[in-house]
């Protein structure tokens, strides 16, 4: 659709070759490698109201 390849037929074990193990190596290499990886990245807890339910 729209030019793009929709459908790609290959074999189970090219499949499984090609999407590797997901290990999460790739991330933690990415992260260590930036020049920004000693920000802090801590999420902000907001404090949210619970409302009151009748069950």
């Amino acid at each position: 659709m729209h030019g793009r390849d929709e459908v790609v037929i290959i074999a189970t074990e090219e499949f499984r070759r090609l999407k590797g193990v997901r290990t999460g190596r790739a991330l933690i290499a990415a992260l260590q490698a930036s020049p920004h990886r000693d920000i802090d990245l801590e999420p902000q807890r907001v404090p949210m109201s619970v409302p009151d339910l009748s069950l």
